[in-house]
């Protein structure tokens, strides 16, 4: 590791301030607080910290022992500095050291200290939180595409309890309940759990089941569900 890492890391400009906006109302109105800080409504500076060189560098000892690493790590950073300190912090941010072996399916790091060899391995659950909304989508759709196919406007193909059937729709009508024949009973539109169900169903709040049949052997084949 490289003797200025911490530099590095922590000395940026620090951002513009910010936080201000509610003290700086409070300060501004006749019938606030009586007393403020003195710094209330003039914001604060927070640390502008680059942690890419210490994600880099522990990214490039994936197979050394980790406690050789963190000897270095040490070396080059001392923990009786405040500062450094904090840059101790942030290294739990990225590898995992606990010898408990739960961790090591978990997405949360992307590197962990095998407990049984003591070297530094990547971890192949690992995904980043940009990553997680994209892969829960698709996910979704999976599950979707295995239990609703649609027809058409009016036809959607649904399995339910492993067994596939032909579902005809329609909008909901503007009225204060309706039958549902899928779901078997009346539905009102004031009804939050309803409605979700609805949506899970047929993919729309706004449509409901005027009825149902089970499909033949012949249709699993053409729909391509056998």
């Amino acid at each position: 590791m490289r003797e200025d890492m911490y530099k590095v890391i922590v000395e940026r400009p620090r951002r513009g301030k910010g936080g201000g906006a509610a003290a700086r109302r409070l300060r501004n109105d006749l019938e606030g607080p009586l007393r403020l800080g003195t710094r209330a409504g003039y914001g604060y500076r927070s640390l502008n910290e680059n942690l890419s060189p210490l994600r880099r560098f522990l990214h490039a000892q994936v197979g050394r022992p980790w406690n050789k690493v963190f000897s270095e790590i040490c070396a080059s950073i001392d923990r009786r500095s405040t500062v450094q300190q904090h840059i101790h912090q942030h290294i739990r941010d990225f590898i995992a050291v606990d010898q408990d072996t739960s961790y090591i399916g978990s997405r949360e790091r992307e590197l962990y200290v095998d407990p049984r060899t003591g070297l530094i391995r990547l971890n192949k659950h690992y995904r980043s939180w940009r990553l997680a909304p994209a892969e829960t989508c698709k996910r979704e759709e999976r599950e979707i595409a295995g239990r609703r196919r649609v027809v058409d406007q009016r036809t959607l193909l649904l399995r339910l309890e492993d067994v596939w059937f032909e579902v005809e729709v329609d909008k909901r009508p503007k009225a204060e309940s309706w039958y549902d024949a899928v779901l078997r009973r009346v539905v009102s539109p004031g009804n939050h759990v309803d409605l979700q169900q609805c949506m899970k169903l047929y993919g729309s709040s706004d449509l409901y089941a005027i009825g149902k049949r089970q499909i033949s052997k012949q249709e699993l084949k053409k729909y391509g569900l056998r």
